[in-house]
């Protein structure tokens, strides 16, 4: 049934004025966002600090770039960011141990008794005892549902692994940069979403990974043609027919559907003040994504023409119109209304936990972009933006943590301050002579600052038989001593502030091996800690991403992407959230200690052998693993056939000599005259023989 709008006497819709309670409304969520803004305002700033500490090496007014700079800072946020994200996670489906079992109790021997009673019955004729029934009954019944949630577990790692590696730009290089943020400014968020054929999300991942854009383009100039807006001269009709040319050369145009994944910048989540722990925002009531867009992507996204009902921003975020209302702040000066067209818009998208609503709205705009309503992705969080923080600390008025580049600011300008001493002292060494005031003539000191090498110097104020000497006194220069320019001192600093010793920056350093090595352990403690927040998050993350494929994918698209074996739930997607989750293995994002790995795989190794019942399988798998090899087991393993050891023995020809094949002419013998074990009574053989 089409919906009946109200025109005007040109033919346009009739734009009803919000309700003065929807304005009030309004008025008071973009006062609370820019109060929260306000009372973040000292974080805000320290974040831009670092950010531009980072980039040019020096946080101090009084320092410039024109003297000694030795970037430490950035070769730390590299180093660690190195060492943190070496490699994509691998995301694990794992089940919820539950007791599945309702009248089995578990024990395998009550289970074959009830085989035995019910196949005894059988063969007599008569129908199986009901408790041998029922317990056989709740085995299938159990074993049948663990299987069908294993095999969801299966496809929804398969799809989760098809997304992050469709994500654009690439899902390795935006978590890198993610970690880079957090080490920079102290804090990173992701922000889990999903994109719908006919939605367009406002985040620049999402808007880089489709047509839908282009779309959405082509709608708002052509509405802006019909009602008489944009004029038959106007640049954007030329635009349009370029696009719609480019549209019908195209065979086929695909509007990408799925999840993706949003990093949105360290200041542009604003979290309620009443926020205790930055990490899964324990306390507050709602958050705030901030992003600045044109006019025309409002237009294209919302379906709302602010017209002018906006204020206007500028490429720094800073307000370029008329004064704020909601701070009483003077503005940057009033623009025109062309210039406005040249700003930005500044768009809240706030998650209220208290009604359950996701808002959007527009500073300066009375009413919301888009009427309330629950969240885009439902996760059980409710908070579909996930936070990143490695130095969290405990303070009632500090939500935000102190980054590494905070911690590390002191060091850094302490050691441009030892080199820059150096250099000046150097300076000032250069040779310098000194002469009586008047005896040389401007030619004469000339001649001597200029002359070229092995030159004969021709001087007006030397007299006939005088000696250089007497006119021109070398002055005494005062010797550099090291050690009021080392800077080990500062380096010891920094291995106790963010646990990065100096050879970690290409320094040498003068320590013993001991301390070297107990250092390194100090190191490797602090960063194992961080690879497992790090972990830690990776896990949020996935566990929602998880939640949203459930929620939003249908059994077609799964199919299409994980292939038609591909098992999507047969029951309600939150019974299967219950039951299946994703996680992230641990270790598996950071760089693996191999040689430490392959250490201890050998050490165990020998006493692994020598378990019954272990399957070859799993080994092989765990010694790929800490090979960091690529072989695919899965398709290497055949049922029922022996290793190739053993197989080349049973094939080895015979030579009709008892003795040539014993242990003296060792053709039979070897390992093969040793006393066997007896095989296991699954039929399994000995790991040995494998």
């Amino acid at each position: 049934m089409e919906e009946d709008f109200l025109l005007n006497e040109d033919g346009s819709e009739v734009v009803e004025e919000p309700t003065e309670r929807r304005k009030s409304l309004v008025t008071q969520w973009l006062a609370k966002i820019k109060s929260a803004k306000t009372f973040h305002d000292k974080s805000y700033k320290q974040i831009r600090r670092d950010m531009d500490a980072t980039l040019k090496g020096f946080d101090d007014k009084n320092w410039s770039e024109d003297q000694y700079v030795a970037n430490v800072l950035n070769r730390h946020v590299q180093q660690r960011t190195a060492q943190l994200y070496a490699k994509n996670p691998k995301a694990v489906a794992t089940r919820r141990a539950r007791m599945n079992y309702e009248v089995w109790d578990g024990d395998a021997d009550t289970l074959a008794g009830a085989f035995a009673a019910a196949q005894q019955a059988q063969e007599l004729g008569m129908p199986p005892p009901p408790p041998a029934q029922e317990i056989i009954q709740d085995y299938q019944n159990g074993t049948n549902q663990s299987k069908m949630l294993d095999n969801v577990a299966k496809t929804l790692e398969h799809l989760f692994d098809y997304y992050m590696k469709e994500q654009q730009p690439a899902f390795k290089s935006q978590m890198k940069a993610l970690v880079r943020r957090v080490v920079t400014t102290g804090v990173g968020f992701v922000k889990v979403g999903f994109q719908r054929d006919v939605d367009r999300s406002p985040e620049v991942a999402a808007k880089i990974s489709d047509v839908q854009a282009q779309i959405d383009f082509l709608r708002r100039v052509s509405e802006g043609a019909s009602d008489g807006t944009i004029k038959e001269d106007d640049p954007q009709i030329e635009e349009l027919m370029l696009s719609m040319n480019a549209l019908m050369s195209e065979p086929m145009v695909i509007i990408r559907e799925g999840l993706v994944f949003d990093f949105p910048e360290a200041n542009s989540i604003i979290v309620d003040p009443m926020c205790r722990q930055m990490r899964g925002f324990v306390g507050a009531g709602w958050i705030a994504h901030e992003l600045f867009l044109t006019p025309e992507e409002v237009k294209e996204i919302y379906d709302v023409d602010l017209k002018n009902d906006y204020k206007s921003y500028d490429m720094k975020g800073r307000l370029t119109g008329p004064s704020d209302p909601y701070q009483n702040k003077v503005s940057y000066g009033d623009v025109n209304d062309e210039d406005r067209s040249n700003g930005l818009v500044q768009i809240y998208e706030v998650y209220d936990r208290k009604t359950g609503l996701q808002y959007c709205l527009a500073d300066g705009y009375k009413d919301f972009l888009r009427e309330p309503m629950a969240p885009d992705v439902k996760v059980e969080t409710f908070w579909p933006v996930f936070s990143l923080v490695f130095n969290e600390v405990e303070h009632q008025d500090n939500l935000y943590p102190p980054s590494d580049i905070t911690l590390l600011l002191p060091m850094q300008h302490e050691y441009n301050r030892a080199r820059q001493g150096l250099r000046e002292h150097r300076r000032a060494n250069r040779p310098k002579y000194a002469v009586p005031a008047g005896v040389l003539e401007d030619v004469d000191k000339e001649k001597l600052s200029t002359h070229p090498a092995n030159a004969i110097l021709e001087l007006q104020a030397l007299a006939a038989g005088q000696k250089v000497n007497d006119v021109i006194q070398p002055i005494g220069q005062i010797g550099i001593d090291p050690n009021l320019y080392e800077v080990r001192t500062i380096f010891d600093d920094i291995q106790l502030v963010v646990g990065a010793q100096e050879s970690s920056f290409g320094g040498l350093s003068k320590a013993t091996a001991t301390e070297t090595s107990i250092a390194e352990s100090a190191r490797m403690s602090s960063l194992g800690a961080n690879v497992d927040e790090l972990d830690s998050f990776m896990s949020e993350i996935t566990r929602a991403a998880g939640q949203v494929l459930l929620t939003e994918m249908s059994v077609e698209e799964v199919k299409k992407i994980a292939g038609p074996g591909a098992v999507w739930p047969e029951m309600t997607r939150d019974m299967i959230m219950e039951e299946v989750y994703l996680e992230i293995e641990a270790g598996s994002t950071g760089k693996p200690n191999r040689a430490a790995e392959l250490a201890n795989i050998e050490r165990i190794m020998p006493f692994l052998l020598q378990l019954p019942g272990l399957d070859p399988k799993w080994l092989a798998k765990e010694l790929l693993k800490r090979l960091d090899d690529k072989l695919e087991l899965e398709e290497a393993f055949a049922e029922q056939v022996p290793s190739i050891v053993a197989m080349n023995s049973q094939q080895r020809p015979g030579t009709g000599d008892p003795a040539s094949q014993g242990q003296g002419g060792q053709q039979g013998g070897g390992a093969q005259n040793a006393p066997q074990q007896p095989q296991t009574s699954g039929g399994r053989p000995p790991i040995g023989q494998i």
